[in-house]
């Protein structure tokens, strides 16, 4: 068997029954180690942060591999619905793709955001103590006094007496050549 032709019948038979799950599944296989390496190799990060990003990564790419096969499952199901046997074939593929899509711009980022967060806390023992039971405060002692001879209270705004405003008059013609020019 010649080179090309085996390179041909490698590609016809990925092409055949091509599922798109199996290619964000190895692409987040690859995201899920790496990503994490790389950034516990980061030297101008804490230590601490470096476990804790590296953690989160980790746990994304766990959480979206499972998620990413289960959509594209799902989502091909819905090929039963078409009768021509040719034509379901297309649909079982496209509904895969679509679910795969559906999984990765709403399924996982959805699941993430309610698994990571408490896993993380968990992981690196963070009590919640100070949000459950805040510090009281103290509402019953006495405010500092404040003098309020010159204040305006209502007793002296009525004692003052009342004289007619000053109206100035402005020169329409310096007002209007003073302004911004346009142009």
């Amino acid at each position: 068997m010649s080179f090309n032709k085996l390179i041909k019948n490698v590609c016809e038979s990925i092409g055949k029954d091509n599922n798109p799950a199996y290619v964000v599944v190895a692409i987040a296989t690859a995201k899920g180690i790496f990503r994490p390496l790389f950034t516990m190799m980061d030297k101008k990060e804490s230590p601490e942060t470096k476990k804790y990003a590296a953690l989160r990564e980790g746990l994304t790419e766990i959480i979206a591999i499972p998620t990413y096969l289960a959509c594209g499952a799902l989502a091909g199901k819905g090929a039963k619905l078409v009768k021509d046997p040719e034509m379901a074939k297309r649909a079982k593929h496209n509904l895969r793709f679509v679910g795969v899509c559906a999984a990765a711009l709403i399924v996982i980022p959805g699941l993430c955001s309610l698994v990571i967060k408490p896993f993380t806390d968990m992981i690196f023992h963070k009590k919640d103590k100070d949000n459950k039971n805040p510090a009281k405060l103290d509402i019953i002692s006495k405010a500092p006094e404040i003098e309020t001879q010159n204040v305006n209270t209502v007793e002296n705004i009525s004692k003052k007496p009342i004289t007619n405003p000053v109206i100035q008059k402005y020169d329409i013609a310096a007002f209007t050549n003073n302004g911004m020019k346009v142009g």
